[in-house]
């Protein structure tokens, strides 16, 4: 950076904090500076990085606050376009304007909600296209480095001793792959029961139907890799009614690190992998926690049965595979029967659903947003509030009040 450039930045140190104030009470925002603004481009990518750098150290020695650093990067970042940016660009953004997600080594979690959230624009809505599925391939390509959790493709499935954790053999020790036989084996190795909540019990219910309708018998087999094992029983306690009887659960008897023949990373949400004739086809590790979608999951299995997506979706049918578009299949069910303001108040929770599962708002900003959509000018007061602190891109605020309040898109 130009001496210039440092010295139009140093008023935002001694600039007074902006505030906006919520319900949840007052949050800080980045300082603007009252002359010599930034201009897009002005600071390239490699000074930005640099530049942050720096200011993180600073943040963490206790020399400058966190607000300074998003102001300060706020100034570097002018012109930047949430839209045209890559997710990668995108997610760095994001973490500039937030030294915590630096601090706390929060990047890839960053990066794939900035995913999620890019391809849940691509298609347009959550739930309101076809059933996704995706080429296995492009999880692993997209992941920051190569993951190796358990054995690869190609591999032998070895045998493994787990604890029954439902049903009449609860307690009894099993293996989960004798029990599969020469069935195509759908494994989930899980680091812990509940995050998964409804998720597995709905694909089970996808994969029976698959099943049904292809002639192809399928297994699926979860187990729980811990070492608190009373927590895992508790935790699945709550999950076992929501389970159909065929999924099949399980406590690893070596606790955390899992079967010691499958080489596990303990590091992982989970491993997750789809076995053809005793042998590993698809191997997909998970890094983060949340497991809104299995596109990918989908793609392994089409790929496993030597079918195409197209062939795999008509064997699912209308079978639900994750909450929200069972929601959805749900309200499409109930036909025309709901009064306009009904349909309307569905149509703006479907608008709100993928903003929560990329956690790009909080479910309290959800409640909101859902209690403010019956009133314009309360709707739009709560959007520009979301956008100002940073939760909502000006495209998604839009789309929010435009879902509401068709009639007035065009004046907004």
């Amino acid at each position: 950076m130009t001496q210039d450039q440092v010295e139009r930045l140093l008023p935002l140190l001694d600039a007074k904090m902006a505030y906006i104030k919520t319900r949840h009470g007052r949050f800080g925002q980045p300082k603007e500076l009252d002359n010599g603004q930034f201009k897009a481009g002005e600071v390239t990518a490699k000074n930005r990085a640099a530049v942050y750098q720096r200011l993180i150290a600073a943040n963490e020695r206790g020399d400058i606050y966190d607000y300074d650093v998003a102001s300060i990067m706020k100034q570097l970042y002018s012109g930047f376009d949430l839209e045209k940016a890559s997710v990668e660009e995108v997610a760095i953004f994001r973490g500039a304007l937030n030294p915590r997600i630096a601090q706390s080594g929060s990047q890839t979690r960053v990066l794939k909600n900035a995913r999620m959230q890019r391809d849940r624009n691509k298609s347009a809505g959550y739930g309101s296209t076809k059933l996704k599925i995706a080429d296995p391939a492009e999880w692993t390509k997209n992941l920051e480095k190569p993951i190796y959790s358990g054995p690869q493709p190609g591999e032998k499935i070895p045998s493994l001793r787990a604890v029954n954790l439902r049903g009449e053999k609860l307690g009894q020790e099993f293996d989960p792959v004798a029990m599969a036989k020469d069935k195509l084996h759908l494994m989930f190795f899980v680091s812990k029961s509940r995050t998964f909540g409804r998720f597995l019990g709905q694909l089970r219910q996808q994969l029976a139907a698959i099943e049904k309708n292809s002639k192809q018998p399928w297994a699926m087999s979860v187990i729980v890799c811990t070492d608190d094992a009373n927590e895992a029983e508790k935790s699945f306690a709550v999950l076992d009614q929501r389970y159909p009887k065929n999924l099949v659960v399980g406590l690893s008897k070596d606790g955390s690190a899992g079967p010691p023949a499958y080489g596990l990373d303990r590091n992982l949400t989970a491993t997750v992998i789809v076995a053809k004739n005793g042998r590993v086809a698809h191997n997909l590790p998970y890094v983060g926690g949340a497991f809104y979608t299995q596109p990918h999951i989908l793609g392994a299995i089409a790929g496993t049965m030597g079918v195409d997506h197209d062939t795999l979706r008509k064997l699912i049918g209308a079978t639900s595979g994750d909450a929200a578009s069972a929601a959805s299949n749900r309200r499409a069910a109930q036909g025309n029967g709901e009064n306009s303001e009904a349909t309307s108040k569905r149509g703006f929770r479907k608008l709100l659903a993928p903003l929560l599962q990329t956690g790009t708002i909080t479910r309290e900003e959800a409640g909101e947003l859902f209690r403010s959509s019956g009133d314009a000018k309360a709707l739009r007061t709560k959007t520009e509030e979301l956008m100002k602190a940073g939760k909502l891109t000006r495209k998604e605020a839009v789309e929010l009040y435009s879902g509401a309040y068709p009639e007035n898109a065009q004046r907004r």
